[in-house]
């Protein structure tokens, strides 16, 4: 099966994040230094550090709190995780809820109508 475009894009987009986030985690969270991060990720010079200020520039919130060590850590900070788990996880039973109710109304119109809503989506 064929992806579409915007699959490809996603999936790039995906792998370059998660790159980008794992060098700025060597470098700041392990304190590796900057030639063993280049030496182990096989980059050039400048090619890190274009990697480092992009992905500052792109996620300053990540790369915030990336940058703290055990000293900068506060209650604050905990209550922000646990208050961004929370959110994320009533945001994702209302995507199953959503994902399931699709479902739902795709087989009801395959029972009731005969429509097959899943080939039908894919011209």
């Amino acid at each position: 099966m064929l992806e579409s475009t915007k699959e490809r894009n996603y999936s790039k987009e995906l792998s370059r994040f998660n790159e980008m986030r794992e060098i700025f985690e060597l470098r700041y969270v392990h304190g590796l230094s900057n030639k063993e991060v280049m030496k182990q990720k096989s980059l050039t010079h400048s090619r890190y550090f274009h990697i480092l200020r992009t992905f500052a520039a792109e996620h300053p919130d990540i790369a915030e709190d990336m940058k703290k060590t055990v000293n900068d850590i506060c209650p604050e900070d905990y209550k922000k995780l646990l208050d961004k788990v929370s959110f994320l996880e009533t945001e994702l039973k209302k995507e199953k809820l959503r994902a399931d109710f699709y479902e739902e109304m795709v087989s009801f119109g395959k029972e009731v109508y005969g429509i097959d809503l899943k080939k039908a989506g894919t011209k």
